[in-house]
């Protein structure tokens, strides 16, 4: 785009706008040392929402887009969803330094270089409000159980060892109760045997 210095509306945005860009500067110093200051970051909103506003009507759109960004940032500080740290603060000292070397180009005639898109990138990055912490979930606390109830458990051959243990002594009661303990009484000669006998029998041997 051409720059026609005769041009009145031209020689109006320079004059506000030198005068603007002058008082950004103090104020972005001042900022530093006081970072939540509700005056100074309104006035800083201001400075570059009329910056961008007579650039845009100039047809500037490198400048226009780089004042639009740092107007949204403020705008989020004024808010109070963040707060102007050290890093906001390079950033945004950065970008005045831009805007002041696009508007010398303006004042000499020529066109201003368009701005770097990494440092839009980063400034456009401040533009999003700082959230809050996630709360921290409490974790149930692990329960180790008491030695008491732990129970260890039977291998399957000691499940094996037991039962043989309990079937030899099984039949070692049965041999010494068959030899020493019981005795059969004789069957009668008799080939035939009464109920009654035979209950007696079974009783004697139980």
């Amino acid at each position: 785009m051409a720059i026609d210095l005769e041009d009145e509306i031209l020689q109006d945005f320079l004059v506000e706008s030198a005068e603007i860009l002058e008082e950004l500067s103090e104020q972005l110093v001042e900022l530093e040392q006081s970072p939540e200051d509700a005056d100074l970051l309104n006035s800083i909103f201001r400075g570059f929402h009329t910056v961008k506003g007579g650039a845009g009507f100039l047809g500037l759109d490198g400048m226009v887009g780089i004042c639009h960004v740092s107007e949204d940032v403020f705008d989020i500080l004024r808010n109070g969803e963040r707060v102007a740290d050290s890093a906001l603060m390079d950033a945004i000292l950065r970008v005045l330094d831009v805007v002041n070397d696009m508007f010398e180009s303006i004042r000499s005639g020529e066109d201003p270089a368009p701005p770097d898109p990494a440092l839009i990138a980063e400034i456009s990055a401040f533009k999003n409000p700082v959230s809050a912490e996630p709360e921290t979930v409490a974790k149930t606390p692990e329960i180790t159980p008491s030695p008491e109830l732990t129970q260890t458990p039977i291998e399957p051959t000691q499940n094996s060892e037991i039962a043989d243990e309990v079937q030899q002594e099984f039949e070692q009661m049965l041999k010494s109760t068959s030899s020493n303990e019981l005795e059969v009484p004789a069957a009668p000669s008799s080939d035939d045997i009464t109920e009654e006998e035979f209950e007696s029998l079974l009783d004697e041997l139980h």
